[in-house]
């Protein structure tokens, strides 16, 4: 009997050591200078950035350390290559060490000596505007420049004095930037900042211009809600009141010549006509053969009708305005049949 022999695949189990090693910015061909100084930070913050800065020369395979040196070396390799993107990933996969990798990307990308690059970041600062922008915004882009305008700096100076006076003389100068980017409504703060004896540096500048607008945001929303307040105040005060009593009802009179005016010789006449009386120019609803003739009525202009039923209702109507407020009593009236 044959003994037969099974072939299993084989099962690779890879065990990462980069647990705890997490970047948000994956290495493109745009942001260089941005990954590597994240991925510094998180290399010496792990004490390894010897393996990508040293000046040591890596131990022979076989010294005794080789082998603690190798699992390091490989581990921020697998830092630096995880953390960038496949195409770029693949041209450095088959380098020995992780300085290596480190130097090729610097050769790469980095172009700090290059005087068009200071030039155009020059130009950026001076260019960059709020432009209606958030403050925070405006801010914001103008300190990564600087920021990537200090990077590049390579003026070296050894008098100490020196170094202070050099020093603030380009803060005096970014503030003066600063101040000239806002927009116009911040034109007096930009004096008062000027103003300052000894002047304010940037994040000093920053804060005051903030102050300000938050200021100004304030007044702002409280100067909308009370003027919406205001708004709600005078619709509901100009909305018509209806009063009854026993008799018909009265809708709002505004003033006594505007209920007048329909009753006027000479006047156009509405299209409305009176079912009761026969006249244009008012409804049934508001006949005065019906409701009663006010106090204000002249006879000389529209004489009452002799046919004119005798009013056995108190009614009261008043008409409200912001500024006036009239009341109108249409008392009990009878009229004797000629």
């Amino acid at each position: 009997m044959n003994d037969k022999t099974t072939e299993s695949t084989p099962i690779i189990h890879v065990q990462t050591e980069n647990s705890g090693f997490t970047t948000s910015v994956i290495l493109t061909e745009t942001n260089y200078n941005v990954w590597s100084q994240i991925m510094e930070m998180q290399i010496a913050g792990r004490e390894n950035l010897e393996y990508i800065m040293g000046k040591t020369q890596p131990p022979q395979d076989t010294d005794a350390g080789y082998s603690r040196w190798y699992a390091e070396n490989q581990k921020v390799k697998g830092w630096l290559l995880t953390s960038m993107s496949p195409d770029i990933m693949k041209r450095y996969i088959r380098l020995r060490t992780a300085r290596e990798i480190w130097n090729a990307l610097s050769k790469a990308f980095y172009d700090g000596s290059d005087e068009s690059q200071l030039f155009s970041l020059n130009q950026k600062t001076f260019s960059t505007k709020q432009m209606g922008r958030p403050l925070s915004t405006y801010y914001g882009d103008l300190m990564e420049i600087f920021q990537e305008l200090d990077h590049r700096d390579r003026t070296e100076m050894k008098d100490p004095d020196d170094v202070i006076t050099y020093r603030r003389s380009v803060e005096r100068l970014r503030v003066h930037i600063f101040l000239n980017g806002l927009d116009a409504e911040f034109e007096q703060i930009q004096g008062e900042i000027l103003r300052k004896d000894p002047i304010l540096d940037l994040e000093e500048a920053h804060a005051y211009v903030r102050r300000d607008a938050v200021r100004r945001a304030t007044l702002n929303n409280e100067t909308g809600a009370g003027h919406t307040k205001s708004s709600t105040m005078m619709a509901r005060r100009g909305k018509p009141r209806i009063y009854r009593s026993n008799g018909p009802t009265i809708e709002k009179i505004r003033t006594s010549e505007t209920q007048n005016s329909s009753y006027e010789i000479g006047k156009a006449k509405s299209e409305y006509v009176c079912t009761h009386c026969g006249e244009t120019g008012h409804t049934k609803m508001k006949c005065y053969e019906l409701i009663g003739y006010p106090e204000w009525w002249d006879p000389a202009k529209a004489p009452r009708k002799r046919n004119s039923k005798p009013n056995t209702h108190a009614l009261v109507a008043v008409a409200e305005h912001p500024s006036i407020k009239t009341m109108i009593s249409l008392t009990t009236k009878e009229e004797s049949v000629a």
